[in-house]
């Protein structure tokens, strides 16, 4: 999914081009109904907190190639408005971010995407609930609660035939009572029982490298039931796994989570919270055992998160 910083530098860029030019009056009223409708929406965003509500008009972003246009980016209001959230590891790095990327088994406009953030401390290091929740999932079968838009029934019979089950990883699935859910891949163990009640930083497993990781870490994504936007799963993975086409477009994390200014993703997704960050090494995990997660292919073609 475009982030709203993308989209506004965009819209930037343009209105450089254009200094030094007047433009007509009718321009200008043009910008000033967008800009009146923009803040009006994300306010709402910012107040209520809601998610995309089903069956809105967003545009969907699954297979489309059109232009994101400042409606598009006016979409992202609500996510402004989630609080209350933490970080699943105490002192991560980012592996892989959220966003275009040649390692993306997802499409967006036709561009590889990665639908979460990867983050990495040490094999074993605790993971904690991001928000206070109900567990939906907690186990290698998960798919349920992932969002994917059709069927999953062809591909639970071809894990049972393959004998695939043990290769996926392990993912803690929440719902955080704000209308999203939060998605934890990867644990090498889970102390958490689908129905059970966390809170905000409560301990629900241990980073590990179950399913087709290279190394330990925590794929952390985040997205809302409701919203009507697609991502595309690869094409091939679809054919191959007789795995669903599309799954529910994610958000950026790093949107919703607590700003750190040791992350320069943060901190150009977040311009106005980085102002006052210093100069600064991004830490590195450290420790017998750590292990820092570089993309991988998958060996039967199943989706690595």
């Amino acid at each position: 999914m475009i982030s709203l910083r993308d989209r506004l530098e965009a819209e930037h860029a343009v209105h450089r081009q254009e200094a030094g030019k007047l433009p007509p009056p009718i321009f200008i009223l043009g910008v000033v109904m967008m800009v009146t409708v923009v803040g009006g929406l994300m306010l709402r965003g910012a107040i209520g907190g809601d998610a995309v509500a089903a069956g809105s008009d967003g545009p969907s972003v699954s297979t489309g190639t059109a232009t994101p246009t400042l409606a598009a980016a006016a979409s992202v209001a609500p996510y402004l408005g989630l609080t209350g959230y933490v970080w699943p590891l105490d002192n991560p790095v980012i592996t892989l971010p959220f966003g275009p990327t040649d390692w993306g088994e997802f499409f967006v406009n036709g561009i590889r995407f990665h639908d979460g953030v990867d983050m990495a401390s040490n094999c074993g290091d605790k993971v904690r609930a991001a928000h206070d929740g109900v567990i939906l999932a907690a186990s290698r079968q998960y798919d349920d609660s992932m969002g994917w838009t059709s069927s999953l029934t062809p591909y639970y019979n071809l894990l049972t035939a393959k004998h695939w089950w043990d290769s996926l990883p392990i993912v803690i699935v929440i719902d955080d009572g704000d209308g999203y859910r939060s998605i934890y891949a990867h644990e090498y163990q889970v102390l958490v029982k689908v129905g059970q009640k966390v809170k905000a930083g409560d301990v629900i497993g241990y980073e590990g490298q179950t399913g087709n990781a290279s190394g330990c870490h925590v794929h952390f994504g985040l997205f809302s039931p409701t919203e009507t936007a697609r991502f595309q799963l690869d094409p091939t993975i679809v054919s191959k796994d007789q795995m669903p086409a599309e799954e529910i477009a994610r958000i950026d994390p790093l949107l919703v989570l607590p700003f750190r200014c040791e992350f320069e993703e943060m901190r150009s997704l977040r311009p106005i919270e980085a102002g006052p960050c210093p100069g600064f090494v991004s830490p590195t995990p450290t420790g017998k055992g750590s292990s820092k997660a570089t993309p991988t292919a998958s060996p039967n073609g199943l989706p690595r998160l």
